[in-house]
């Protein structure tokens, strides 16, 4: 029987962390989706959220499969936005990957199930998060699980041509 969770993760994961996000910035780039450079997501910054207790992990048989940032940080391109007013703060998911060679088999929509039943044991009123305006499959995703689209933004460090996110919601 295949084991699946969703775990913190740790010092010892990182190797298999950095991993996951380089062949999925590999895969993105193959696709000619700019979303993410040596910059975004560096070693750095996944080291940093491994320390801060903020990095998830999604484990098939023991083997990382996934990865996510849950935290209450927002960029701050995020002000010009209007969100809906919930009771209470909202969950920010952010760096969200499957496995390339798994993408498809329905552990991203599993995830994601994760952070929802996360975010309201955690008290929290909503999730907030932005997806790169070039990348369908990653819009189509959201979009399928009720999170709505409340705007854009601009990234201005993001390749030319390649700086408009779509910020989307999902009220708890």
């Amino acid at each position: 029987m295949i084991q699946e969770s969703v775990t913190l993760g740790t010092k010892e994961d990182l190797g298999s962390i950095i991993d996951l996000f380089e062949a999925c910035k590999k895969d993105l780039l193959s696709k000619g989706i700019f979303q993410w450079d040596d910059q975004y997501p560096n070693r750095e910054y996944l080291e940093w959220v491994v320390n801060e207790g903020e990095m998830f992990v999604y484990r098939v048989d023991g083997q990382v499969m996934g990865a996510m940032v849950l935290n209450e940080w927002q960029l701050p391109e995020w002000q010009e936005v209007k969100w809906s007013e919930p009771e209470g703060k909202v969950l920010i998911l952010h760096s969200f990957c499957v496995q390339p060679s798994a993408q498809g088999t329905g552990y991203g929509g599993k995830m994601l199930e994760f952070v929802e039943a996360y975010a309201k044991e955690k008290g929290y009123a909503g999730i907030r998060l932005d997806a790169f305006s070039g990348n369908p499959g990653a819009l189509k995703f959201y979009e399928n699980r009720g999170y709505i689209k409340k705007g854009e933004i601009f990234i201005a460090t993001k390749p030319l041509g390649h700086e408009t996110y779509y910020c989307y919601e999902k009220l708890i």
